[in-house]
């Protein structure tokens, strides 16, 4: 199973992620993305792929391995 995680020392809160899949992601009031679905699907994948910064990691649910 995998998940998705933010990693908020690379997030710049460009906004791109949300746009793509706003199912699983908002900028929160910090002005950086937050998971408000940890869900796989192929619109996280885009948004990742899309990610200026890598700051979006779809991980393994079980080891913590970044995919």
């Amino acid at each position: 199973m995998e998940k998705v995680e933010i990693d908020k020392n690379l997030c710049i809160g460009c906004g791109a992620c949300a746009a793509i899949c706003p199912k699983n992601f908002e900028i929160g009031d910090d002005g950086l993305a937050e998971v408000t679905n940890d869900k796989v699907t192929d619109e996280v994948k885009e948004a990742a792929e899309n990610c200026p910064t890598d700051a979006i990691k779809i991980k393994k649910a079980d080891k913590k391995e970044e995919l």
